[in-house]
């Protein structure tokens, strides 16, 4: 189980630091975009709520497939972002209860339709499309935090407003 573990272990703390950046968003920020070819923080926000979410689809079937995926309602408040962030957590957690290492050796495949974007062992997928996916939109969700002047907390050791030393 020492695969399982590794991959656990980095998501939940991955996650962990992604809602710290949650909670220092405001409900008022919600309709700010750093660019006109930039999400809102709204969308960025609905978009990262979803993704630990896809482990359940991960871990759970051999595919997924985009043409058959319904979003839910946006969420339209920090306080219900956090409380379906969390609640996504722990169902993504909770799928971890019935793999074992083979299992994560799989091959997986996202797609839209026909179109394939990639197939790959289901530890890679989580890695890439879970982890990697979530700490590059939390950087642009530290971006928009910065830009309204609110601080920034530390996602690993310190930010230029949280020092974890201290």
């Amino acid at each position: 189980m020492m695969l399982t573990n590794t991959i656990l272990e980095e998501f939940i703390e991955e996650m962990d630091t992604t809602i710290r950046i949650f909670e220092a968003l405001t409900d008022e920020m919600f309709d700010f975009s750093p660019h006109k070819k930039s999400k809102t923080v709204e969308e960025l926000a609905n978009h990262m709520v979803l993704i630990p979410s896809w482990v359940v689809a991960i871990l759970g079937s051999p595919i997924l497939d985009w043409a058959q995926y319904t979003p839910p309602a946006p969420i339209t408040n920090v306080k219900d972002l956090i409380n379906t962030y969390k609640e996504n957590i722990a169902s993504a957690i909770k799928s971890f209860n019935y793999i074992v290492d083979k299992d994560l050796t799989i091959e997986w495949t996202m797609k839209n339709g026909d179109f394939t974007f990639f197939t790959v062992p289901k530890y890679v997928a989580i890695k890439k499309l879970i982890i990697n996916h979530t700490i590059h939109h939390r950087a642009q969700m530290g971006v928009n935090l910065r830009l309204n002047d609110i601080d920034l907390p530390a996602s690993y050791v310190s930010s230029a407003d949280e020092n974890l030393f201290s």
